[in-house]
């Protein structure tokens, strides 16, 4: 069953003009023929489904930054599944039925080298895609054979499971940030605050993973939200700074 992402955001309680289900536009789609089947690989989806998604709270630093979403937990966790969500697939037709229904949403594209191969010719040029990702064991294999011929469209071939959650997690933070700074050019400042805290959480999972640069990007989120928290607003994120002295 699919669902439409606009419509169960419009059922969501509103609080200040809250909408957590609109405040981005990103998911995730996984085209591989192991890790797409169901019942395989599902502590590996689980870790990405967990680690890229803005919703979740891992830990209490992560806690601190949160902002008060005021929503009833099971609502939340149903929620998780229905926006900014990980979908993997073995099938490529259905893959590609998927991609063309979300297409307005921005797609951070994952598939393995072999499928990549195939598949990528048949989304080049769909606006939708926001980036793609080749996750495969031998990347100089499927540089000499193909991949050179989708330089253009091709974000990064990563060929272990740490490095491709490091390089999304990254990337999906510096897209909502991106989507901050949209909503604060439009003095929109609870979308604003909220995605800023969002990529500050998932910048601090990067660092978690080993991301070097994740200090001075978490320093630059930090002003980013304290300049958008509304007035009387009490910015969560002193603790980060001191920890980081």
């Amino acid at each position: 069953m699919e669902f439409d992402l606009n419509s169960w955001s419009k059922v969501i309680p509103y609080w200040e003009g809250r909408d957590i289900g609109q405040y981005s536009d990103h998911i995730t789609v996984w085209l591989d023929k192991h890790i797409g089947r169901e019942g395989q690989n599902d502590d590996l989806k689980l870790k990405f489904r967990t680690d890229i998604h803005p919703l979740t709270t891992l830990d209490h630093e992560e806690a601190e930054v949160d902002p008060p979403l005021h929503l009833d937990p099971e609502i939340l966790e149903l929620l998780k599944d229905r926006v900014y969500f990980l979908k993997a697939f073995f099938d490529p037709e259905e893959c590609l039925k998927f991609i063309n229904l979300y297409h307005d949403r921005k797609i951070f594209f994952i598939t393995s080298g072999s499928m990549g191969e195939h598949f990528l010719s048949r989304i080049a040029g769909l606006p939708q895609i926001q980036e793609i990702l080749i996750f495969c064991g031998n990347i100089s294999h499927h540089v000499h054979t193909w991949a050179m011929n989708y330089t253009e469209i091709i974000t990064a071939m990563l060929d272990y499971q740490t490095n491709l959650l490091l390089r999304l997690t990254k990337d999906i933070a510096k897209y909502i940030e991106d989507k901050g700074n949209q909503h604060m050019a439009h003095f929109e400042r609870n979308g604003a605050t909220t995605c800023y805290a969002w990529a500050i959480k998932l910048t601090l999972r990067a660092k978690k993973l080993g991301d070097t640069k994740s200090k001075a990007l978490l320093d630059i989120l930090v002003r980013k939200f304290e300049d958008a928290e509304p007035a009387g607003g009490v910015a969560p994120v002193e603790h980060m700074e001191q920890d980081q002295q």
